[in-house]
Formats: structure tokens, C-alpha cells, sequence
């Protein structure tokens, strides 16, 4: 049985099971489910809330606690910070994280070919009629997962930009206007004024929305599935409870007639389903992460 706790993880927690999986979101939510089939009864799984809550609770808990492991959604890493992940993970030297490879778990599930094994597909559902719903779906996403994907990159080029904040010597006995003078001048401010010259001129950021674009459709618009990334990198969530909805019947056991569950409840039964009796067809990155969690434990 894997249990569950809401929030930051709680002195119980750490006294509890010597090995836990961290993971993003809620004790109701898709990614505690997902993870508790999938490694139960081995360790537990726990919700953390939000990526940078993970994140930093990683960086916390790592040395003093070096069985435990966290998991994050891809959401705006690049290829080579999650491959370092997987090459290293787990590490409790750095920070025992894991990226995944998609952008989010979610993204894991739009595999037509594996939903199609589902007892609660509807009935006389072929792998090609997903595929093409979610071609056409994906569609009407390209333009604004592209140019977010902009936004996000231009953002973070400015955020992690390098550069020093001033120590108390650097303003010691100046006035205010003095202050002033200093900190229009100082170099971190000259830096983010480079990056904003050359990263957000209107050619570049048109050259960005381009080759990410094409990084999600390898050229062929309307989508294709196999072509492009684009199945593996825009935002999965709102597709998932879509696809869900359109595709599966999922019988709600505690009430009479033929009343169905939806929303969260139907996509955890969809998902955990998959995961309990369809283990052959699930995706190499969950097939992985158990086979080395599952040596260490």
C-alpha cells in the first residue's frame, strides 16, 4: 500500500519509511497515483506541490537523507539538463532529481497504441482514431505552445543571468543619489541590457518562434504523429482530461445504474489501469526509473 500525505513533508514522513519518491502536486493528483502503482509496495510516494517546491526540498533533504528521490516535470528544461538527470540520477552527492523527459507526466499517457489496451476505451476505438484527435487537438495548440515556449526562453535568459549584487562595502559612506549613480552603472544591469538588446530585437525573437515551431512539428503542419516533438513538449494536461473524456467510460463502482466517473477520478482509473494490467505497452521512461529504484530499495 503507498501511503500519502498532503503538503511539505512532515516529521512523520521523515521518521517513517526509509525510502520515498517526492513527486509534484497533491494526494489526489495524477502524479502520486501514476508513481504509487508503479513502485508500490517497495517505497512511498509523496506530494510536494509545485516543481520549485520540489526542487527545493531536494536541495535541502539530500545529504542527511539520502534515500530519497524526487521527480519534476520537464516543463521549460533543456535537452541537456534532463539527460544529465538521467545519466546521474540517483546522485546524493548533487540532489538525488529527476527531470522527466516529457514535459509533464501527463504527456506519458497520450500513447495511442498503449490507451487502446484499456478496458475502459470505448468500445470499437482504433489507435488511428486517437492519433488523429489528438493531431487535430495538437493543432489548434501549435501557434501558442510555440510562442509561449518563446516567452519562457526569453525569460529564463534573463533570469539566470550572470552577474553580482553589491556587498555593503560597495556603498559605504555614499548618499542617496550617490546610490543611485552606482547601481544605473553597475554591471549586472549593463549585462541584462545586452541580453535584452540581442535576445528580444523583433528579428530574434521571429527567428525563435520559427525553430521552436519547427522543433514541435519538424515542418509538417497540420501535425503529424512521429513527426516532430510536439507529442512529447506542449503542455499535456488539458489534452489528457480532454482525451479522457472523448475516448474512455470509466464505471463509477459506488453508485447504481450506469453512472461514469469523469474528470480526475477517470483519468487516475484510466492511468492507474494502464499501469496495473497493461505494463508491456508503458513508456521506457517509467520502465527505467523502476528498474533503478528497484535495485536500491
Amino acid at each position: 500500500m503507498v501511503t500519502i500525505t498532503r503538503g511539505a513533508p512532515s516529521q512523520a514522513v521523515l521518521q517513517g519509511a526509509q525510502h520515498v519518491l517526492f513527486v509534484e502536486g497533491t494526494s489526489d493528483g495524477l502524479d502520486v497515483s501514476v508513481l504509487g502503482e508503479l513502485l508500490s509496495p517497495k517505497l512511498r510516494v509523496e506530494p510536494l506541490g509545485a516543481s520549485y517546491s520540489v526542487r527545493s526540498v531536494a536541495m535541502a533533504l539530500h545529504p542527511t537523507y539520502p534515500y530519497y528521490w524526487f521527480v519534476i516535470d520537464r516543463d521549460d528544461w533543456d535537452d541537456t539538463t534532463v539527460e544529465a538527470s538521467w545519466q546521474t540520477f540517483p546522485d546524493p552527492n548533487e540532489n538525488n532529481l529527476l527531470i522527466w523527459r516529457r514535459k509533464e507526466l501527463e504527456s506519458y499517457f497520450l500513447d495511442p497504441v498503449w490507451l487502446c489496451t484499456s478496458r475502459y476505451i470505448l468500445s470499437g476505438t482504433r489507435s488511428s482514431d486517437i492519433e488523429q484527435w489528438l493531431e487535430n487537438e495538437a493543432d489548434k495548440m501549435l501557434w501558442l505552445e510555440a510562442a509561449n515556449r518563446v516567452l519562457v526562453s526569453r525569460r529564463n535568459l534573463i533570469k539566470r543571468r550572470d552577474g553580482s549584487l553589491f556587498s555593503f562595502g560597495d556603498l559605504q559612506g555614499l548618499t542617496r543619489d550617490q546610490v543611485a549613480d552606482r547601481l544605473v552603472a553597475w554591471p549586472l544591469l549593463a549585462g541584462l541590457a545586452a541580453v535584452v538588446r540581442v535576445e528580444l530585437a523583433a528579428q530574434a525573437v521571429r527567428i525563435a518562434f520559427d525553430a521552436d515551431v519547427a522543433t514541435l512539428s519538424d515542418g509538417v503542419i497540420p501535425l503529424a504523429f512521429n513527426r516532430g516533438r510536439w507529442i512529447q513538449l506542449i503542455s499535456a494536461k488539458s489534452l489528457f482530461r480532454s482525451m479522457i473524456n472523448r475516448w474512455f467510460l470509466v464505471p463509477d463502482q459506488s453508485k447504481p445504474g450506469h453512472a461514469k466517473l469523469s474528470g480526475r477520478d477517470a483519468e487516475r482509473a484510466v492511468a492507474v489501469d494502464l499501469l496495473k494490467n497493461q505494463q508491456g505497452g508503458m513508456p521506457r521512461d517509467f520502465v527505467d526509473l523502476k528498474r533503478t529504484l528497484d535495485g536500491l530499495v
